[in-house]
């Protein structure tokens, strides 16, 4: 996959690039487990 390959000689170029990625990567983890959380809310039995 070019785009990949890309990224990863871009991470190996710059390790600012190479932060933000990891950053933003774990940030859409967080996020997107939130909305996980926020979906099944919901469907509790209370």
């Amino acid at each position: 996959m070019p785009i990949v390959r890309y990224i990863l000689a871009e991470c190996r170029a710059d390790r600012v690039f190479a932060l933000m990625v990891v950053a933003l990567g774990g940030w859409s983890a967080v996020s997107l487990a939130l909305l996980a959380l926020n979906v099944f809310e919901p469907l509790r039995v209370q």
